[in-house]
């Protein structure tokens, strides 16, 4: 896998204040001008809601286009989510922006309960290539389905990135956390980065952070539980356990699947 210097960031967004939100981006984005990509929460350009849907963006929206053009303009990758509005139900978006101008998005596809109420959910799980790195995302919720990783580990994804919006805080978070995500990791022998919104929405919801980034082992390489806004900027890279030949300290347990048994 390529060397890649990744920033993982939780911040406070404010529900229907994007150009607020906006500032945010770009003040850790500015930030983080050495960085390869740069990952930010669940829904933090519109602000998290499930509430006023009226808040809900177009693509091609100013806002938008401005984190768009800081991607350009620091040249890192910007990973950044808000709600998409559609002729029905909107979608819950988490957009890939490069400095190349390329724009790849996915439409989350597991909704929570409360989301799925009033949310469209998406129905494709692509893989992209973010600075000659494969790709995949997982939102909030969908971190505990282990077969949205496995699914993105048979694409080929050497990194899932996973933006929150969660309300669990601190000691709670980093007990979750631990008891689930390194096996999203160490299963499928890939990095798993994980990000949460923080602080108030505005709209009386209020989020509890967490900054996480995992190697294919499982093994934590940085994190931090704190509820104030925050980032963390790891270099993750080097050879996967899929990588040359298998030894006792290098499984690649993926590969050894049999899934002809398991439609049985």
């Amino acid at each position: 896998m390529k060397e890649t210097v990744l920033t993982m960031v939780q911040c406070r967004s404010v529900a229907g204040d994007p150009d607020r939100n906006l500032e945010v981006i770009e003040r850790f984005a500015s930030a983080n001008k050495g960085s390869d990509i740069v990952c930010f929460p669940e829904m933090c350009l519109s602000g998290y809601s499930t509430k006023d849907l009226g808040i809900a963006m177009d693509p091609d929206s100013e806002p938008v286009r401005e984190v768009r053009s800081l991607s350009e303009e620091y040249g890192i990758a910007i990973v950044f989510g808000y709600i998409e509005r559609n002729a029905g139900r909107p979608y819950m978006r988490q957009e890939i922006v490069q400095p190349s101008g390329q724009v790849d998005y996915y439409r989350k596809t597991h909704p929570g309960s409360a989301e799925s109420k009033v949310f469209s959910s998406g129905d494709e799980l692509p893989v992209f290539d973010v600075c000659g790195v494969r790709t995949g995302l997982q939102l909030c919720v969908e971190s505990h389905i282990p077969d949205i990783t496995s699914t993105y580990r048979s694409k080929g994804a050497e990194l899932v990135l996973m933006p929150f919006a969660n309300g669990i805080s601190g000691d709670r978070r980093r007990i979750a956390w631990e008891r689930y995500m390194p096996a999203r990791a160490c299963d499928n022998g890939l990095y798993v980065a994980a990000c949460s919104a923080v602080g108030d929405n505005g709209m009386g919801a209020v989020f509890g952070g967490g900054t996480l980034v995992l190697d294919p082992k499982g093994t934590p390489i940085a994190d931090y539980y704190g509820t104030d806004e925050h980032y963390l900027t790891v270099t993750i890279g080097g050879s996967l356990p899929r990588d040359g030949p298998e030894t006792m300290s290098n499984i690649s347990y993926y590969d050894r699947r049999r899934p002809e048994l398991y439609s049985r």
